[in-house]
C-alpha cells in the first residue's frame, strides 16, 4: 500500500487549495482569484502584487502558488518561499500548506518532513481541507513519522468532511482514504477514532485574512 499512494501524494497538486468559491462581495482580491480561476494569471498577478506588497496574506499565498506551479511566471521557488513564508507567518492557512508542501518535497528548500508536518498541522487545525488529507496520508505511509492509522483515520475522517466550500475532489479523495483505513481498524479502534473527530474543534479560521 506504501508504494501505491505515495506516487499519488507526490503527484498531487498543491494549487488545488486555492480553489474555492469566490466571496460575493468584490474587491482586488476577489477579482484576482476570478482570474485565476479562469487561468488568467497575468491579470490575477496585477491584482493580487499590490495587496501582496501591503502585506494581503491572501495575495501572498495565492503569489506563492503561481512561482510554485509557474503559472503565468516562470517557475521560481525561491519567490515561492518568500511570498509562502510571508503568509505563514500572518497565520494564512493556505500558504501552510504551501509552504509545507515545499519542506515535504523538498523544492527551494532542504527537505525537512518535520517542518512540513509542523506547517501541514497549522493548516488543518484551521480546517483547511488537503493539508488534513495530506497528514492522514503522512501518517497512513509513516512518512516523516510512524505509521499511524488511527491518526490517518482521524485526519481522513476531518478532510472528507462536507462543507459549505467543498470541492468534489477533495471530498471524494479522503472519502476513499477514510474506507481503506477504516477496514484496517478493529471495532474498538474505529469507535475511539470516532469519538475523537466529534470532540473536535478547529482553531479560529484565518485562510482567507
Amino acid at each position: 500500500m506504501p508504494g501505491r499512494y505515495k506516487g499519488f501524494a507526490a503527484s498531487l497538486v498543491v494549487l488545488m487549495v486555492l480553489v474555492r468559491p469566490i466571496p460575493s462581495h468584490a474587491g482586488p482580491y476577489e477579482d484576482g482569484d476570478a482570474a485565476f480561476r479562469r487561468n488568467d494569471y497575468d491579470t490575477a498577478m496585477k491584482y493580487w502584487q499590490p495587496l501582496a506588497n501591503g502585506q494581503d496574506a491572501r495575495a501572498q499565498a495565492g503569489i506563492a502558488a503561481m512561482y510554485l506551479g509557474g503559472l503565468g511566471v516562470p517557475p521560481d521557488y525561491k519567490m515561492a518561499l518568500i511570498w509562502s513564508e510571508r503568509a505563514a507567518h500572518q497565520g494564512n492557512a493556505k500558504a501552510q500548506y504551501l509552504l509545507g508542501s515545499m519542506y515535504r518535497d523538498g523544492k527551494g528548500v532542504q527537505k525537512d518532513l518535520a517542518r512540513a508536518m509542523d506547517l501541514f498541522r497549522l493548516a488543518a487545525q484551521q480546517n483547511l481541507h488537503w493539508a488534513q488529507y495530506t497528514l492522514g496520508l503522512m501518517y497512513l505511509l509513516g512518512e516523516g513519522v510512524p505509521s499511524d492509522r488511527l491518526e490517518a483515520y482521524h485526519w481522513f475522517a476531518l478532510a472528507s468532511a462536507v462543507r459549505s466550500d467543498d470541492d468534489a475532489q477533495e471530498h471524494t479523495t479522503a472519502a476513499f482514504m477514510l474506507e481503506e483505513v477504516s477496514a484496517k481498524l478493529t471495532p474498538d479502534q474505529l469507535l475511539q477514532a470516532r469519538q475523537r473527530v466529534g470532540e473536535w474543534k478547529p482553531a479560529q479560521s484565518l485562510r482567507d485574512k
